[in-house]
């Protein structure tokens, strides 16, 4: 899912570089104020909080205020259950009116029972998915300053890259994971390595902003914030976001030190398009290596998301997310440059219209890839008849 395509748009030679201002140590004491009043809140609707927050004075600006509420919001967490709960109790709780008292508390005794809460907490979730009116709860205990700044960071980066027309990202250390992150979100990125070939020098990645995409452009800047939180695993990194923002066209500049969250751990989750690819061969009998080692071509590096074993064939898959013409066409040119037969398997949801040239590359005067479209699910069968059909190379 690797793009070998320079971003659509590029950073102006004269547009000035700033340092994206994010929260630090220094910023600690007032949000630890700021704690102090959530917990004199606690069980209280949101919009309580707010007006004490108001009342408080702590000598920040609203925004700065609005996004360590935010991340105190995304560590509290619980949103999508407290809606489901609202909805629940609303539909046994009102209809009909309740003429006396023992009639509503028996409405909401009986509503507490089939929902396994008590009844003094109904009244409180009745409305406990409207943001101001859900009660403030602690359900991990106070979390630590630091811990609010480093999601605050996160969510605003997040923010200026949804801005972006370009973005290129420098680390000193192993990119893989951010490298196969880019891919299975189906971002255009081009992966070089600048310096020595010992490993001193860093390696970029180039992404194609949402604002140069013609099409889709909140899914692909939901998706390119996924790189973010992978920062903190880096020591040294340089991170820019090349985009009209307010004020004119320049680049917001990001590197440490930035407080930022642990790596989240990995979390269980549905196969990715690969891996039931990869299941769907090799129970029609095919060979299959997952993730094979790069390929360096030039100043640039190929990353293939498998390597096939097809009747004695060995082709190599990588899979594409959002995608141009000139995209493919240069991904196609460089496998070819290198000597090595790929299948492109193209997301035809998110291929822009233009993207419409599928046959094959020419290596040494042979075809050496195809593209193959999908919808959902690649084709196993489709990709093996199109291996049969490709000089891959021998592995008899």
């Amino acid at each position: 899912m690797i793009a070998a395509l320079q971003p659509a748009a590029s950073r102006p030679p004269t547009a000035p570089i700033t340092s994206l201002r994010l929260f630090g140590p220094e910023d600690e004491p007032w949000i630890d104020e700021l704690l102090d009043l959530v917990e004199q809140s606690l069980g209280e609707p949101w919009r309580v909080l707010l007006e004490r927050i108001e009342d408080a004075a702590l000598r920040r600006s609203p925004t700065q205020v609005a996004a360590i509420l935010g991340a105190l919001r995304r560590v509290t967490g619980g949103r999508d259950e407290r809606a489901r709960v609202a909805r629940k109790l609303r539909g046994k709780v009102l209809g009909h009116p309740a003429l006396d008292r023992d009639a509503r508390d028996a409405r909401i005794a009986c509503a507490a029972a089939e929902l396994g809460l008590e009844p003094a907490d109904v009244e409180g979730l009745l409305w406990a998915d409207l943001a101001r009116e859900r009660p403030v709860v602690l359900p991990r205990g106070r979390p630590a300053a630091r811990t609010l700044v480093g999601f605050a960071n996160v969510d605003r980066i997040q923010r200026c890259m949804r801005r972006a027309s370009s973005i290129e990202l420098r680390v000193w250390s192993e990119s893989t994971a951010l490298v196969r992150t880019g891919a299975r979100c189906g971002l255009i990125v081009v992966v070089s390595r600048a310096g020595s070939h010992d490993g001193d020098g860093p390696t970029l990645l180039q992404v194609t902003g949402p604002l140069a995409l013609f099409h889709a452009t909140t899914v692909y800047g939901r998706a390119l914030g996924a790189l973010v939180p992978l920062l903190a695993d880096h020591a040294r990194f340089t991170l820019d976001i090349h985009g009209d923002f307010p004020g004119g066209p320049r680049t917001l500049r990001v590197e440490p030190p930035v407080l930022l969250p642990p790596v989240p751990l990995p979390r269980s989750k549905s196969p990715s398009l690969i891996e039931r690819l990869a299941r769907d061969l090799e129970r029609a009998g095919c060979g299959v290596e997952r993730e094979p080692p790069p390929i360096a071509c030039g100043a640039h590096v190929l990353y293939p998301d498998a390597a096939v074993v097809h009747r004695g064939v060995r082709m190599l898959v990588e899979v594409i997310g959002f995608s141009t013409h000139a995209y493919l066409a240069e991904k196609r040119a460089r496998y070819a440059a290198v000597g090595q037969p790929v299948v492109l398997c193209v997301d035809s949801t998110r291929a822009a219209p233009s993207s419409a040239s599928d046959g094959g590359a020419k290596g040494k005067n042979e075809v050496t890839s195809a593209v193959l479209r999908f919808c959902r699910r690649i084709d196993a069968a489709a990709l093996m008849t199109m291996i049969e059909g490709l000089p891959g190379q021998d592995c008899s």
